[in-house]
């Protein structure tokens, strides 16, 4: 009964009151207000969560069938009590709500008595009036000690009187001169009925009360033996009915109370597995990014592997673990004269000759001839110097080989890499490399980083020494000796595998301010090409200490780029983040999306024979830009699917 509609469940009825007062459950008699139904009830609280708690009732109503469900049960038990009829007093009304039919015009009265005066109405005594029964109240208490209704057991007594009176009439019919000795007889048949009678009776009132030791019913004979036996049996077999249906009660309570804990149980042991669950996705999300970022640096590597393979002016070939030539790159091919498909499937010995071995040019080997045998045996029979002969011209290269196995986890040998490098031309390629870098270093980038300093003076003197104009002229070409700077040093990582300190001091940067500068730059470009500009950043976003000019240049080519790739009436957008000590940047387009080959090669620069000519300044835009960012200390890479556009993300560490 909701509360809020003015109802309390206290309310109900003093059961339901004493469970939530204390609770516990309770087991016995029970009314409720609604109805005034008196029942056999069970109530056991339930806890529904913080501050809540509910009742579960399992009620019988007292009602005709149930009374005469338990007189039927009396008559059919083994210890069979017969005559018994039942009428339930409730004390709400004050009234017999309900009787058994064999009550019915049968009770002399006494149930319209109790309506009226109560239960003090109930007869003591069976002796008169007739009809004469036996009478026993049993009071039904709620949870508070309140008598809430009275079961009024009752069962008929032989009318023994009646037949007393019978006796005597027929006696004083007889001859005045039979007195004496029908006085005689009158005093001993009064003794034989009243004797017995107030046995009886006495015996009655025992059993009311519930006294444990009574007298045996030996004095007893005929009739009143079995009388008393009856009484005896009915109250025995009552009892018994009764004690059944408190344990019947109890067990079933047992049962509700092993239900509930087994549910119990079961709800802990399904949140464990909840738990358990949730652990497992986040552990496999986990791992699936861990794949897809296994799976991109692996793709990034084969990239420069491919690179490194096709612009090395050293031979390369790939081979599986008996040797047998599975690809090789143009500097190989072209020793030899050969293409690949010519090549593949020898033995690499075939191919590399020992000094000293001689060549047969009609013995060459045929292609896609495998090889087995052990993968060790390779490595015994490698020799470190070898000649590398045409097959169509009188020419042979000589070549310092190096053989590197490909390992798998299990120390299994799944194939080699075998480098070939031109002895003639290893000490020429060696020192001019040492003289460009030299070069680099010393006569070009030393004299432009030297001259900072002054850029510094005069930079900050500008605004009070010179004109407006003039020094913005200054700005420019300040922006100019940056970029030449920035290349020096791109072609010394490229060239002489190091990296030069950066010059150009960080500075704090907001970077809201300099992403909308970047897009008023490209502003115009973007209009041409019919499409939108926005930038969507987190709110709060702290300055950063970064090169603001080197990260405003890579932004600009990074939109230009993206600017022409998206179709007429798209959108590109701008975010950015902070998250740690690093910047993140991405620039998105709606589309279309690249293909996967463009996504890789995008940063790689420009490889002659593969990319188009006209595509060559803007590869080596972005090419110089991956290496600004990494000289930063950053990264950056580009990632593309259908249906969502292509992005380019790169971080700049503001540490």
């Amino acid at each position: 009964t909701p509360a809020k509609f003015g109802n309390s469940v206290r309310s109900q009825g003093n059961a339901v009151d004493y469970v939530l007062l204390h609770n516990e459950s309770f087991k016995g008699a029970a009314d409720f207000s609604p109805t005034g139904i008196i029942t056999i009830s069970s109530l056991v609280p339930l806890t529904m969560g913080p501050g809540a708690m509910g009742i579960l009732t399992i009620n019988q109503p007292l009602n005709l069938e149930y009374l005469t469900g338990i007189t039927t049960q009396f008559a059919l038990g083994p210890e069979h009590i017969a005559n018994i009829d039942i009428a339930l007093f409730a004390s709400n009304e004050n009234k017999i709500v309900v009787t058994t039919p064999g009550l019915i015009n049968q009770d002399g009265g006494i149930l319209a008595k109790v309506n009226q005066q109560g239960l003090k109405a109930v007869p003591t005594s069976s002796f008169f009036p007739p009809p004469r029964r036996l009478w026993k109240p049993f009071h039904l208490d709620t949870a508070n000690n309140t008598v809430i209704g009275t079961m009024l057991l009752s069962t008929p007594l032989p009318d023994f009187i009646a037949q007393a009176q019978l006796v005597i009439g027929q006696a004083a019919a007889s001859a005045v001169l039979a007195l004496i000795v029908s006085f005689i007889f009158s005093t001993a048949l009064s003794g034989s009925v009243y004797g017995p009678l107030r046995f009886l009776t006495q015996r009655a009132r025992d059993l009311s009360t519930g006294k444990g030791a009574l007298p045996p019913l030996e004095g007893l004979t005929g009739p009143w033996l079995e009388l008393g036996e009856l009484l005896d049996t009915s109250v025995a077999s009552m009892r018994s009915s009764v004690q059944s249906l408190r344990n019947q009660l109890a067990k079933h309570n047992q049962d509700i109370e092993e239900k509930l804990r087994i549910a119990e149980t079961a709800s802990q042991q399904l949140d464990n597995v909840n738990r358990q669950l949730t652990d497992k996705t986040r552990q496999l999300a986990e791992i699936s990014k861990q794949v897809n970022y296994a799976n991109q640096q692996a793709v990034l590597l084969q990239h420069k592997l491919d690179s490194v393979l096709q612009i090395s002016t050293e031979g390369y070939l790939i081979l599986d673990q008996y040797g047998n030539v599975l690809s090789a790159n143009p500097v190989f091919l072209n020793w030899m004269g050969v293409s690949e498909g010519e090549i593949a499937g020898q033995l690499c010995f075939d191919l590399v000759k020992k000094p000293g071995e001689p060549h047969i040019a009609d013995l060459m080997p045929q292609a896609f001839a495998r090889h087995g045998g052990n993968p060790a045996d390779l490595i015994t029979q490698f020799y470190p110097e070898g000649i590398v002969y045409h097959r169509y011209q009188d020419k042979t290269v000589e070549v310092l080989a190096h053989l590197q196995p490909v390992v798998s986890d299990d120390s299994n040998i799944q194939g080699y890499i075998m480098v070939l490098r031109d002895k003639s031309l290893r000490s020429e390629i060696a020192q001019l490399r040492i003289e460009i870098v030299a070069m680099l270093s010393d006569s070009i980038r030393a004299p432009l980083a030297s001259a900072e300093p002054t850029w510094k003076t005069i930079l900050s003197n500008a605004a009070r020494t010179m004109h407006p104009s003039v020094g913005q002229g200054l700005v420019e070409l300040h922006n100019h000796y940056e970029q030449l700077l920035g290349l020096v040093d791109s072609l010394l990582m490229m060239y002489g595998g190091i990296l030069p300190p950066p010059m150009i001091p960080r500075e704090q940067v907001i970077i809201t301010r300099l992403a909308a500068d970047c897009l008023e730059e490209v502003a115009a470009q973007a209009r041409e090409h019919q499409l939108t500009l926005d930038y969507k950043t987190v709110t709060g976003l702290p300055p950063v200490n970064i090169d603001k000019d080197t990260t405003r240049r890579v932004t600009v080519q990074l939109l230009e780029k993206m600017i022409g790739i998206t179709a007429p009436g798209g959108r590109v957008r701008v975010e950015t983040l902070i998250k740690g000590n690093e910047m993140r940047m991405g620039i998105y387009s709606s589309g279309p999306a690249l293909p996967q080959e463009e996504i890789e090669d995008m940063f790689a620069g420009f490889i002659e024979g593969k990319h188009k000519e006209e595509t060559y300044s803007s590869r080596l835009s972005l090419y110089l830009a991956r290496n600004n960012i990494e000289r930063l200390g950053g990264r950056l890479w580009a990632e593309s699917q259908e249906g969502r556009g292509t992005a380019i993300f790169f971080t700049i560490n503001i540490a």
